[in-house]
């Protein structure tokens, strides 16, 4: 990591890696960036971008493609190293390139910093170094070339960066530096509003690193039997697909001033749960990562969850969850958890949504995320109402016994309730990883089991 680069100041000033910190393709980058950006054009906030390209020629590529952003954005700048084709004639006014030095640090990083009032993302990294490379070198085909960073909608971390980035651009140009921070004095005086709706670009994030992947192959696929990079290639691009879901259910989450980790917390519920039924280990995870993504639907938190048990959140919440399974099978590899997520709302008497199953006809996965995620919801306050103690909680879901809920999954969350009682059982509600890092803590293994285990 470059001394004096952005990305490495960043980690500097966060005193650790962000989370998500790893190593991406430039593809799965090209595809991340495009659909950040599409954002742009349909989100309704105009933001302020600042980006980095590298090399001038990079940019060429891209130079039309920004012309129409800027046409979206309050003010968009573009740094790279120039060589042919990086400055364009008639370019918006408010779009500005800026030529980096060849020494500077920034000019092996990748960039794109959006920030709007009521919505941020980034993809901010930095080229390996020859060295690091390994005895191969760079690779031959640019599609190939890796980069350590990370990508983020957490508005914290993008107004750090882009601050850091307008240090960096005051020893360029102070008048330029001055007008991009008048533009962000005016983004933290206009109301926020409702916070933007990213299910879209979750969805697009997706899509694109779909097609990534697939271009991937027909580009560097030789004849069998020496056909082994693609396939890195495409567990990364699979690991970023689901990580876009993941930065998703942890956004709801953030939003979520009464119940912040509900995510997290109901995962470590229905692994204890399901580890005291036996379950085999793929379904394990299979459930673990179901939980972590069954609120991925929502765009915002309704008013009426204060009350668990009304018909009307009922009816939202499982609008909500099939929202969400239409989201997840646009990822081949989750269409089980897809399912899982769509029937948690369903009734052990058949009087529960979207379908009306009952009984033995509701997966188990699906009834274990069900009580799980409800006996989580009353150990939180939320409006005027208390916050319940476990063994309160597990009262309140007995009521439902033979109506809502199996009475034998009652049965082991009571086991649960009692051996977390008697010390016996660690506290599933105390998460043991940050906020900001469970992402790929709870989820890399689980995407590569989920992939094998239908």
């Amino acid at each position: 990591m470059l001394e004096g680069s952005i990305l490495y100041k960043l980690r500097k000033q966060l005193g650790a890696d962000p989370p998500s910190f790893g190593v991406y393709y430039k593809n799965t980058l090209v595809a991340l960036c495009h659909a950040l950006e599409d954002h742009i054009l349909t989100c309704g906030s105009p933001p302020l971008v600042l980006t980095a390209f590298q090399r001038g020629k990079w940019y060429a590529q891209e130079a039309k493609r920004y012309r129409q952003l800027a046409m979206h954005s309050r003010q968009v700048l573009i740094m790279a190293v120039p060589d042919s084709g990086f400055l364009q004639p008639d370019n918006p006014a408010n779009l500005t390139q800026l030529a980096l030095s060849e020494t500077d640090p920034v000019s092996v990083e990748w960039h794109l910093m959006i920030l709007a009032p009521n919505y941020a993302a980034m993809v901010m990294c930095q080229e390996l170094g020859e060295a690091e490379y390994g005895p191969g070198g760079r690779p031959q085909q640019d599609v190939e070339r890796k980069f350590y960073g990370f990508w983020t909608f957490e508005e914290p971390l993008v107004r750090a960066a882009v601050d850091l980035t307008l240090d960096h651009i005051r020893g360029y140009d102070a008048k330029l530096t001055e007008k991009l921070e008048n533009e962000l004095e005016r983004i933290d005086a206009e109301p926020a509003g409702s916070r933007s709706d990213l299910s879209g670009v979750v969805a697009r994030v997706v899509t694109y690193l779909q097609s990534s992947q697939q271009q991937l192959v027909s580009l560097t696929r030789p004849a069998p039997p020496t056909w082994e990079e693609p396939d890195k290639l495409g567990t990364n691009l699979t690991a970023n697909r689901l990580q876009a879901f993941l930065r998703m259910a942890q956004r709801i989450d953030a939003g979520d001033v009464s119940n912040p980790q509900a995510s997290l917390q109901v995962s470590s519920l229905v692994e204890v749960i399901g580890q005291l039924m036996n379950l085999p280990f793929g379904r394990l995870r299979r459930l673990r990562l179901a939980a972590l993504l069954h609120r991925v639907g929502l765009s915002e938190i309704p008013g009426t969850l204060i009350d668990p048990d009304s018909p009307d959140t009922l009816k939202v919440l499982a609008e909500a969850a099939g929202f969400a399974g239409e989201l997840l099978r646009s990822m081949p590899e989750l269409r089980s958890v897809a399912r899982i997520v769509e029937r948690q709302y369903e009734w052990w008497n058949g009087e529960g949504l979207p379908e009306g199953l009952a009984g033995e006809a509701i997966p188990l996965e699906a009834r274990i995320l069900g009580l799980a995620a409800y006996f989580q919801e009353w150990l939180v306050a939320r409006g005027e109402r208390p916050v319940c103690t476990p063994s309160e909680a597990l009262s309140l879901c007995e009521t439902g016994a033979g109506g809502r809920w199996d009475p034998q999954l009652l049965e082991q969350l009571a086991n649960m309730v009692r051996l977390m009682q008697a010390g016996i059982l660690l506290d599933p509600l105390q998460p043991k990883v940050g906020t900001g890092q469970w992402l790929l803590h709870a989820a890399a293994m689980d995407a590569s089991e989920e992939s094998t285990v239908r």
